[in-house]
């Protein structure tokens, strides 16, 4: 089959959770042997670098540059009409016209929408028979976890506002169209679990080879340095955990890593104790000779990749109990530490870093569930299925 895929943003780099999901869909369906059509908002760096591309995922790729102040005006419009402001904010005539010339010229079989915000490309066209809507997060339940946030910040002011909003968008567009994709049950069992909402979780590439050499003071969190859920967990843990596990570990450094981190976030380091990296070219490089890699997260949606990613590099996980719905094969103290308060969180992380015999046995066992369930292949199969093919 054709497939054309919307995306609003470029999906290379891979920087952050979103694009490392849609990218993984596109491999597995490239790989099925289907011709791959990108649709994507892209800047003037990604125009220049479209031939740097890492591999051959899409077949065609068209490009339509987004205005940023034109995304402003149009995300205060749609929440003058009622509707969220992502939708507004990513919401182009000239992406409209250029999508429907697609349409017509290369006649896809079937569409994907990459997140709600490229839907109403395909409601203007009356595609919906024809579609598939994958929902890496839900966003409502975002949002309405941000009040945990642990600062104020004008996501989360956005995030209050847009919460009823994007929980409305959310329910119509499950509602009109017959297969909308979530990575993880509880947010399906979170939607009211609809007849339409199918869970196709996400996977990893590449299961690296593990040493058992390693860092023993090394920390890591991973993670898409944009977010404010990411941002809460990294303040969090900085604040409130480690500095209880510099009391029994003084020589602990906790690396940062992910991209694009704000100013509040890069003057966390102070290039002894805590380090922030930054994006990397290669996660998995960065953390394979880590202790042990820390997630507590306190506001989550979908599958978290931080936690596949540590696992598939024998590293344990800590992390909290909201993230772990996610991963339903997870059991504490098997394959990973679940825990949630403070005091919980800096005792596992010194229990594990104390502890080589556990320290490996954890990893060891969290390393073969990714190996052995979280392929992109495993979880994916029949993905593109009961769509009718124009």
């Amino acid at each position: 089959m054709k497939i054309c895929i919307l995306t609003p943003r470029f999906p290379f780099p891979e920087n952050g959770g979103d694009i490392v999901r849609i990218n993984g869909v596109c491999r597995y369906l490239k790989n099925k042997g289907h011709s791959l059509i990108l649709v994507s908002f892209c800047s003037k760096f990604d125009i220049k670098n479209k031939n740097n591309l890492p591999e051959s995922i899409y077949d065609k790729i068209y490009y339509i540059k987004r205005n940023g102040i034109i995304s402003i005006i149009n995300s205060l419009f749609a929440l003058l009409i009622n509707k969220p402001m992502q939708i507004g904010y990513y919401f182009s005539i000239k992406y409209l016209f250029r999508f429907k010339k697609i349409v017509k010229e290369e006649k896809p079989d079937i569409f994907i929408s990459h997140l709600l915000r490229m839907v109403p490309y395909l409601n203007i066209c009356h595609l919906q028979e024809r579609s598939i809507v994958d929902f890496p997060d839900v966003f409502s339940k975002i949002y309405d976890l941000s009040k945990l946030s642990y600062n104020l910040s004008l996501k989360k002011i956005i995030y209050f506002f847009e919460k009823n909003l994007i929980l409305t968008y959310e329910q119509k567009t499950i509602a009109l169209y017959k297969k909308c994709v979530l990575v993880s049950r509880s947010d399906k069992e979170y939607l009211g679990n609809p007849d339409s909402v199918f869970v196709y979780s996400n996977g990893v590439q590449y299961v690296p080879v593990v040493h058992d050499n390693y860092n023993h003071n090394k920390m890591v969190f991973i993670g898409n340095m944009r977010t404010v859920q990411n941002q809460d967990a990294v303040k969090y843990f900085v604040n409130d955990i480690f500095p209880i596990i510099k009391i029994s570990i003084p020589e602990a450094v906790f690396y940062i890593i992910g991209a694009e981190p704000p100013a509040d976030i890069i003057n966390l380091s102070d290039n002894k104790n805590i380090i922030v990296t930054g994006y990397v070219d290669s996660v998995e490089n960065a953390i394979i000779d880590s202790s042990v890699a820390v997630a507590p997260i306190r506001i989550a949606s979908g599958i978290q990749n931080k936690v596949l990613i540590a696992m598939a590099c024998g590293i344990p996980v800590i992390l909290t109990r909201i993230i772990s719905m996610s991963i339903p094969e997870l059991k504490t103290r098997e394959n990973c530490i679940i825990a949630d308060e403070k005091q919980e969180i800096a005792d596992a992380v010194v229990f594990v870093m104390k502890n080589i015999d556990i320290r490996n046995k954890i990893g060891k066992s969290g390393y073969e569930l990714v190996k052995t369930v979280y392929s992109w292949e495993k979880q994916l199969n029949g993905y593109e299925s009961g769509i009718k093919a124009d």
